[in-house]
């Protein structure tokens, strides 16, 4: 396994309080983030209405301005680069899209020659993109928006980011966040209508589910305080995601589970220990759920080690290869985040659609 234990492939056999209370439940991406730079309508989701405040006091369509601005001045003058190709790295040729003349291209990071090749002559990166939508909560929805940028050109992959903030799978349940007995987020109380929609409209060849921050929390379930690593709210759990994972296959789409990464918000108990939903804990007792459940589908639902690649030490870690790849609550991820991380997961994708679309023609 390298470093990042990027991919494991399925083998038969809250946020602080609120998600930091500064985006309304249920705010998503919608109409697709086709390679979107940081300017384009991934940087401005739209219902955003009302004027809630975060813990410090902003309101939340003042975050969102100032998020717009700065993703306009970055669609202007360019992100920082981030480290590229290896030097020596192979290029391939490929047409532009200018007359078909062929150039030295260099291969985006994590794709071999054959791979790009294949790619290519499937249309990947001209009119037959593979289409990859991302669902689940606001750490999901936050790691689309640094998938989103350039991706068809550089692996031939749009990116709709459908996630959205505040995504319990049990939105009818009490739950504790912070110490404090509230009601869960209301952000996915209706995902099993609205996810066979998007299936259904969208077509993707490859799904990716995002989940954990929320289903890390105790839940009221049955008159009864529960939590996950105890029997009760595993299993209750594992029924969700098996009934998620049926509704995104059901058009023959590949499943991806993202394992949940650590988080390290600010907010402590008085002792200044963590609240049990943001240790690492109880964040391995959901990963080990979702292998469980992956293991379930053999040939139809992949593993990908988002906690693994976020923490390759097994800390969380505020910043790779020079990249503040954490937002500044210590729970989402950051769009610099993002892009750095599509050189693990977006070759994956596209290797996971490909034997799809492969399977498919052989039947």
């Amino acid at each position: 396994m390298n470093a990042v234990d990027g991919i494991l492939k399925a083998r038969p056999g809250p946020a602080d309080d609120k998600e930091s209370g500064s985006r309304a439940p249920g705010t998503r991406f919608p109409g697709g983030t086709r390679g979107t730079r940081p300017g384009d309508r991934a940087c401005f989701p739209t219902r955003v209405g009302g004027n809630e405040k975060d813990g410090a006091g902003v309101t939340r369509l003042g975050v969102r301005s100032l998020l717009g601005a700065a993703c306009f001045l970055l669609s202007c003058v360019g992100l920082p680069a981030l480290p590229g190709s290896p030097a020596g790295a192979a290029t391939v040729a490929r047409a532009d899209g200018s007359g078909g003349a062929r150039v030295a291209f260099p291969l985006a990071p994590g794709l071999t020659a054959s791979e790009h090749a294949a790619l290519e002559h499937s249309g990947a990166y001209g009119a037959h993109p593979l289409r990859l939508l991302v669902l689940g909560d606001s750490i999901a929805m936050t790691l689309g928006m640094g998938l989103s940028v350039d991706a068809q050109r550089q692996y031939g992959v749009t990116v709709v980011d459908d996630a959205t903030v505040g995504c319990d799978l049990d939105p009818q349940l009490q739950v504790v966040t912070s110490g404090a007995v509230g009601p869960a987020t209301p952000g996915c109380d209706n995902w099993r209508s609205l996810w066979p929609f998007l299936i259904a409209g969208q077509r993707p060849q490859v799904v990716a589910l995002g989940l954990g921050r929320w289903e890390v929390t105790d839940h009221l379930l049955d008159g009864r305080w529960v939590h996950i690593g105890e029997p009760a709210w595993n299993d209750h759990l594992t029924s969700d995601l098996q009934s998620a994972v049926s509704i995104l296959h059901s058009f023959g789409a590949k499943v991806v589970l993202f394992t949940m990464p650590y988080v390290d918000p600010s907010n402590r108990q008085p002792d200044g220990q963590p609240w049990s939903e943001n240790t690492s804990a109880r964040v391995q007792a959901y990963n080990a759920v979702v292998r469980q459940v992956a293991h379930t589908h053999p040939g139809v639902v992949s593993v990908i080690d988002l906690n693994k690649m976020l923490s390759p030490d097994g800390l969380y870690t505020p910043s790779l290869s020079g990249v503040d790849v954490r937002s500044a609550d210590g729970i989402h991820i950051s769009v610099g985040g993002g892009e750095l991380l599509q050189r693990q997961i977006l070759p994956a994708v596209d290797r996971i659609g490909m034997e799809g679309e492969a399977a498919r023609a052989r039947t």
